[in-house]
């Protein structure tokens, strides 16, 4: 296998879809917190798509001046200018897929105004720190780490039934 081969021909994102719903949306109890995490995500990913899209620019105004001199040493960073750009090209193409991902994501979860968001935040932290107090408590029986639990929920490993509650635990294994 040409390793290098397959991975100039292939685009990974840095993250997996499954990671953007399961880690990064869903880690939030509610879908007020998910719509809000899914716009700071996309706000992120958008600005760095954009500075990426110009810096592509720049640096191919950059390696054509550079071509331009006929120095030796000139075309050599000329050269290492277009395999930036390469690079930068592939990041770029993976942040897309994200932000086409997220998008979806969005559409599943529903727009949450400014004010829905801010009125749901005394439900969310309940929700959320019961959830918190819930894994610490099964983290000291089972002898696994609170954030190993709370990735195994986020994953559906362990069921977790979100409740308003002051009972712990609510899990089961």
């Amino acid at each position: 296998m040409d390793i290098e081969k397959y991975a100039q021909e292939h685009i990974f994102p840095s993250r997996s879809r499954y990671q953007l719903e399961n880690f990064v949306v869903r880690q939030h109890d509610t879908p007020a917190m998910q719509w809000k995490q899914v716009l700071l995500e996309g706000q992120q990913l958008a600005y760095n798509i954009k500075s990426a899209e110009l810096n592509i620019k720049k640096t191919q105004i950059e390696m054509e001046r550079l071509l331009e001199t006929g120095d030796e040493i000139d075309a050599i960073d000329a050269e290492q200018k277009r395999l930036d750009i390469i690079l930068t090209e592939r990041t770029l193409a993976g942040a897309k897929i994200e932000l086409n991902w997220l998008e979806d994501i969005a559409q599943q979860i529903g727009v949450h105004s400014f004010e829905q968001v801010e009125a749901d935040q005394p439900k969310y932290w309940q929700l959320r720190l019961q959830r918190q107090a819930d894994t610490d408590a099964l983290s000291q029986v089972e002898g696994v780490s609170p954030s190993n639990i709370a990735s195994m929920i986020n994953a559906g490993i362990i069921e977790y039934k979100k409740e308003e509650t002051n009972e712990i635990p609510n899990l089961e294994a």
